[in-house]
């Protein structure tokens, strides 16, 4: 039998197996950020096709997959996100400026669920739940719900591993091999002056997370769930399995644990929509290809600057290629016939299409994946959090270029555009790099379901767990090997200069005994 069809047959088996049974899930989603939303709709819609009873606490203002299942809209009470990014996209306002308004915006968060009126009755309720899957990224005051429902803790994380979210399955990971957080560049390789740069971050993340937002969020979580038996370390520390957004084929490889399961690209579909004809035909009779235009969510097309947007126009309208816009609003500017603007538009079906040439975007986790499975030159327009790490990992791998959207030319902006259109070597590696990520045993998404209902079906799967609360300092250190390194060598130490001391006695005496 061929391999791919045994293992479609292993799948089949194991689908129907495990629908025989069903679980009742918490997910507790506190962002109110589209890309999370993406890559948890596949997710929610396969554990529903497979029969699971679905709850989910959200944040999401619009997104269609919360009205599948019985959800419970955390509205934003607190007006955390003008706190966030009034100051977070202002590339003028001080780092400590950035650190107080993502400090408040994380406790709003938190306080807009666990002050919702749903939420609360739910946690009177006297419900227990099978399973409770969170995103874990700066979530930790509402780590109690697991213990309050008594559910198996576990997560999702949209931006991949840090050191905090390690930290959650009991491992610790050392700061040669990773960084503390998603928020900024490492460089493993680097330097002695790097190598201390990279000490200098990794140390005021570090202080930063034990110092300020951790006591922040204990405080949450004691005002909350003050009654639970678990202590909020406790708590930190009882997560069976984290789903990470990420894969080594295209970022960093990492020391791991069972608890820890990569499935970067989990959002991608199996099938893709088909193009609406107006935008097929387009694209089919761009004659030069076309180059596809889209910023995120969080700085849309619509915020930019005038400065900035006439740059970006004036140089789509110099090029050869059409240009497929990603525009908010009705209102678009005034432009040439060879840009195409659309509110909403099928991103991955435009990037999978063969004449697209070119991806420009903010740098997003799921962005960078999507470029790396399609095999698309790409060229990044970082703005905050994840996006310049994200875009970084490409420029490395030779399939991106980067540019700072702040300090943006003309120039400079057909500068880069004409070097990755131009130059064959980038969609060659970025067709490379597609082989790589596409090679697989497994579609991300089936894996994601797979552990999932594993860690169900052994109630928690303990036998993954690596907890660091049950190791020992001496024993994490192998302090107690150290001091028989030290006892050893220090007896040794003391016998040698003992000798040497008697042996200089006993010279000095043999001198004066002749002299006399």
């Amino acid at each position: 039998m061929q391999p791919q069809r045994l293992l479609f047959s292993c799948l089949t088996l194991w689908s129907l197996w495990s629908a025989a049974w069903t679980a009742r899930i918490l997910l507790v989603f506190p962002y109110d950020f589209p890309s999370q939303c993406m890559l948890l709709t596949p997710y929610i819609r396969a554990l529903v096709e497979r029969g699971h009873e679905l709850t989910l606490i959200h944040a999401f203002n619009n997104c269609d997959v919360v009205h599948e299942v019985h959800a419970i809209y955390a509205k934003d009470r607190q007006f955390k996100i003008n706190d966030w990014f009034e100051h977070e996209v202002t590339p003028s306002i001080s780092k400590f400026g950035q650190l107080a308004s993502l400090l408040k915006y994380l406790v709003k968060m938190h306080l807009n669920v666990l002050e919702d009126p749903q939420v609360q009755q739910l946690m009177r309720s006297g419900v227990s739940y099978d399973l409770f899957i969170i995103e874990p990224s700066y979530t930790d005051a509402l780590f109690g719900l697991a213990a309050h429902f008594n559910a198996t803790a576990m997560g999702l994380a949209t931006c991949g591993a840090d050191w905090n979210m390690d930290g959650l399955v009991g491992y610790k990971s050392s700061s040669a091999l990773e960084t503390i957080s998603s928020s900024i560049s490492f460089k493993p390789d680097a330097g002695l002056l790097d190598q201390l740069y990279n000490w200098m971050q990794i140390s005021e993340e570090w202080l930063l997370q034990q110092l300020i937002f951790l006591p922040q969020l204990r405080s949450v979580h004691t005002h909350f769930f003050g009654h639970l038996a678990q202590s909020f370390e406790q708590n930190r520390q009882s997560f069976s399995l984290i789903l990470l957004n990420q894969h080594f084929s295209l970022f960093e490889s990492r020391a791991n644990v069972p608890g820890m399961v990569e499935v970067g690209g989990m959002h991608v579909p199996k099938q893709l929509p088909a193009l609406a004809p107006q935008l097929a035909r387009f694209i089919a009779e761009a004659e030069h290809g076309v180059v596809y235009i889209s910023l995120g969510n969080e700085l849309q097309s619509k915020d930019l600057s005038a400065k900035t947007l006439q740059v970006l126009l004036h140089t789509f309208e110099s090029l050869p290629q059409r240009v497929i816009w990603r525009f908010e609003t009705e209102a678009t500017p005034n432009a040439s016939s060879n840009i195409y603007f659309g509110q909403w538009l099928p991103q991955q079906a435009i990037l999978a299409h063969p004449n697209l040439r070119l991806f420009i975007n903010h740098g997003g986790m799921l962005s960078i994946i999507e470029a790396a499975h399609y095999g698309k030159p790409m060229l990044g327009l970082p703005l905050f959090f994840d996006q310049a790490r994200n875009v970084e990992r490409l420029v490395l791998e030779g399939t991106a270029l980067s540019l700072d959207i702040n300090a943006l030319t003309k120039h400079s902006f057909d500068h880069a555009l004409r070097q990755l259109l131009c130059q064959p070597q980038y969609r060659l590696r970025a067709q490379a790099l597609s082989q790589r990520v596409r090679d697989v045993p497994l579609h991300p998404l089936d894996s994601a379901i797979y552990w999932t209902e594993y860690v169900l079906r052994y109630k928690g799967a303990a036998h993954m767990r690596v907890s660091s609360a049950n190791i020992k300092l001496t024993d994490y250190y192998c302090l107690d090997h150290l001091l028989i390194i030290f006892v050893r060598f220090g007896l040794i130490f003391l016998l040698v200069v003992y000798i040497l001391f008697k042996l200089k006695s006993y010279s000095h005496r043999h001198i004066y005994f002749g002299l006399n």
